[in-house]
């Protein structure tokens, strides 16, 4: 029995330590008689409860201590944000390619046409997994919304596991798949749902940037030089140049300044590993890059500046 209660606190450890010294003994007590009386199917329950207990309370949005809560605000708005990303991101690369396809005239066209509406259906694929799960989010639906992560993930890993054998790849859909991990532990049932209004006018701002933004095969020369590494580069500069004006007049929030740094900071990164060798790295990127990450350091050092106050006022 004393190993078993060994094992039992060990699983409590999933719990962070303010909750333990409160419940702590009461749980391993409940899974201790549990096992004694040999009803597994609710001592498994109680061992998945027990999991999810950790997941909530480690990111927890109310009755807990202020880091905690600083933490678990972070979480929520990284995977707000990377959905938005993933969104833009592949609604330029879809509209990208719907462009091509409607004003191609070379030699082939059939050939290249097939090719192209295959591309097509694959950024749209990405584009769906990533929209879907935020626009249900925001709209209310949190319910559904981690349906349909959790479905997207499952699926997602059951075709990487079928179509991928090297281990390289995964990192080329990790950006992809976080923010529906970060969805599914972070947006739990005692978490806020997020504002509806400045996340509809950001999925809709993104829609409607994103074809102007792909555009740029068909800038001439300098523009398209002057692009750098990729527009959506510059656009994330704007967007930290923009919240560091905004916290001006307005309440800082130091989870949404990290989370913007931080996301900035992995766009600027993953453009940098996806264009290797097919842009060059001139000035104008080097210039991009440079004030990219000026912005990310700007954000850190206000973000972290906002999470010690509100951790030192609550």
């Amino acid at each position: 029995m004393i190993g078993t209660e060994t094992h039992y606190r060990a699983v409590v450890r999933v719990l962070p330590a303010w909750y333990r010294a409160e419940r702590g003994d009461e749980m391993v007590g409940t899974l201790l008689d549990l096992r004694g009386e040999q009803n597994h199917k609710a001592l498994w329950s109680e061992l998945w409860a027990v999991l999810a207990l950790g997941v909530r309370t480690r990111l927890a949005a109310r009755a807990a201590p202020a880091r905690t809560i600083a933490l678990g605000d972070l979480v929520r708005q990284v995977a707000l944000l990377g959905l938005l990303w993933d969104v833009l991101k592949s609604a330029c690369a879809a509209s990208n390619t719907l462009w091509l396809l409607l004003t191609f005239s070379g030699p082939r066209p059939g050939t290249f046409r097939t090719a192209l509406t295959a591309d097509l259906i694959t950024e749209l694929i990405p584009l769906a997994a990533a929209l879907i799960p935020l626009v249900l989010l925001v709209d209310g639906w949190r319910r559904l919304a981690r349906i349909a992560a959790g479905a997207i993930l499952s699926i997602g890993a059951i075709w990487f596991l079928v179509k991928h054998s090297s281990p390289e790849a995964l990192g080329y859909f990790a950006p992809q798949w976080v923010p529906l991990v970060l969805l599914l532990a972070a947006f739990h049932t005692d978490a806020p749902l997020p504002p509806a209004r400045p996340w509809w006018w950001g999925i809709g701002g993104s829609m409607l940037l994103a074809p102007v933004l792909a555009l740029r095969s068909g800038l001439p020369g300098e523009l398209d030089r002057i692009a750098g590494l990729s527009p959506l580069v510059w656009l994330c500069a704007i967007a930290g140049a923009g919240c560091l004006l905004l916290r001006l007049r307005s309440e800082p929030r130091a989870a949404r300044t990290l989370a913007l740094a931080l996301c900035i900071a992995l766009a600027v990164v993953q453009n940098l590993v996806l264009k290797n060798g097919v842009i060059p790295f001139d000035e104008i990127v080097l210039a991009q890059v440079c004030c990219a990450g000026a912005i990310v350091g700007a954000l850190t050092v206000v973000g972290i500046r906002d999470y010690r106050r509100a951790v030192v006022k609550r």
